[in-house]
């Protein structure tokens, strides 16, 4: 598999990252189902194999790596996107499991929540006049 190299010297980095024992179907997922792109992966003759993604609006890092201990947080991702209906659309299309559907907030954002298969949350919002 081919990736993506950017020069990060430029810009300080920011990274979310977690062990599991679903790894493949983590990688699938945030791949194929969420349609992040691929920033590193590596797969090591010691086992040691890992994935990170770009999240889709470029301000971070995802990482996952293959581990035997299933992650364990209070909390999730927040994710701001450009166009929210249409990232609501694809996911649902995709068959993307929707845990809080498409909807307003009190403080300002249009938002919705799904589950990785790891049971993080995952929130998608965009900003919206009040």
């Amino acid at each position: 598999m081919q990736t993506e190299m950017i020069d990060q010297s430029s810009r300080p980095e920011f990274r979310f990252y977690y062990f599991t024992p679903r790894y493949d179907e983590t990688v699938r997922f945030y791949r194929d189902s969420l349609g992040f792109s691929v920033f590193r992966q590596w797969d090591r003759p010691d086992g040691d194999r890992g994935t990170i993604f770009h999240s889709p609006n470029g301000g971070g890092l995802i990482e996952v790596e293959a581990g035997e201990t299933a992650p364990s947080i209070v909390g999730g991702l927040y994710i701001e996107v450009s166009d929210i209906d249409l990232r609501y659309r694809r996911l649902r299309l995709s068959g993307v499991e929707i845990k809080k559907e498409l909807g307003h907030t009190s403080y300002g954002h249009r938002n919705f929540k799904i589950v990785d298969p790891n049971g993080i949350e995952i929130a998608f919002f965009q900003y919206v006049s009040p």
